[in-house]
């Protein structure tokens, strides 16, 4: 069968080919009666659109994509979850469709399988990537072909970006302050990828307060996924001795509590446990988890509001937005 066009699903129910793409795109000036009229002619012929013509048109296809490091197919945290929720929420309010893809940021241009393919094929009308890296090849791709972006999180480059974040350096500051408050004199911080600028930051955070209060600092990066944070919180209570661990990333305190459990000690009572994000199931963790929060709402807002300006201008000055993060206690500390 030949492929059902435009111009007939606009035939068959009695409108205009522009009336069409206006539904297509949830564009809200189209009656009620309209809008369901075309969809059912669109449902009926099983219409398909075509991006690809579209792209090659120049005209808008309505599509964001949000990018996520590949991390070798190790982690994606639940926190990205709760912020995609709301990327997802806010972008489609402006009637945008969302696309999340794993990507990299030195190994896109080889890699068939990265979904940066979307944007080097003009499928997509701007971009938003998580947790970039200093000198971003992808954020450097986005920059010289003029098509607009946002990051979530730190990273530099040589050339000004918008992007939009929390303070990392303090999130590391408060969390070592708040140890210490409690008592705890010899934290542990676990930390991800040591090339991703945000966790630098979180460690230059930690240590600088240790240093401050005349702690020695102990810190350990590559805790990506749940294992790896089990083997290395097990090798940390076997070899060292530390009364408080700081984790990046509340999911990764799970294996946290369970190699201290296997040691026979009891969380908050002869060792603490910090995590970062505050992310929903902190709160159902027994006991209920401490956790340095950041605000994801109020993140992905700014991240959706800088990027629907930037898709309506033809020049835009790029915007830095930083929030401050917060303290939330619960029983581990």
């Amino acid at each position: 069968m030949d492929k059902v066009t435009i111009k007939e699903v606009a035939e068959l129910s009695n409108t205009s080919v522009r009336t069409v793409s206006r539904v297509i795109n949830n564009h809200p000036n189209v009656k009620p009666s309209t809008r369901e009229r075309v969809k059912q002619v669109i449902k009926e012929l099983d219409f398909k659109v075509n991006f690809v013509a579209r792209s090659l048109k120049g005209q808008s296809t309505n599509q964001v994509v949000v990018f996520i490091d590949q991390r070798s197919g190790e982690y994606w945290g639940d926190y990205h979850n709760e912020v995609f929720q709301e990327l997802h929420r806010l972008i489609k309010a402006h009637n945008y469709r969302i696309v999340i893809s794993p990507s990299s940021p030195n190994s896109f241009e080889d890699d068939d399988n990265d979904g940066f393919h979307l944007v080097k094929n003009n499928l997509c009308d701007g971009a938003i990537i998580f947790d970039p890296i200093n000198n971003d090849q992808r954020v450097r791709y986005l920059k010289e072909h003029g098509i607009p972006f946002v990051l979530m999180g730190d990273s530099e480059q040589d050339f000004d970006v918008s992007y939009v974040g929390v303070d990392n350096f303090e999130i590391g500051y408060m969390g070592a302050s708040k140890l210490f408050a409690k008592g705890y004199r010899s934290p542990v911080l676990f930390l991800g990828n040591e090339e991703s600028i945000i966790n630098q930051k979180r460690g230059q955070g930690f240590i600088s307060f240790c240093k401050e209060h005349g702690l020695e600092p102990s810190l350990y990066y590559g805790a990506f996924n749940l294992e790896t944070v089990h083997k290395k919180a097990n090798s940390v209570l076997k070899n060292e001795k530390i009364d408080s661990f700081f984790v990046s990333g509340d999911e990764r305190a799970i294996p946290v509590y369970k190699a201290i459990q296997e040691k026979g000690l009891f969380i908050g009572k002869d060792i603490g446990v910090l995590g970062i994000d505050n992310i929903s199931m902190g709160n159902y963790m027994f006991p209920g988890l401490s956790t340095i929060a950041q605000p994801k709402h109020k993140i992905a807002e700014a991240v959706v509001d800088l990027l629907i300006e930037q898709m309506g201008k033809s020049e835009h000055e790029p915007k830095k937005i930083t929030f401050q993060p917060e303290f939330v206690e619960r029983q581990s500390l």
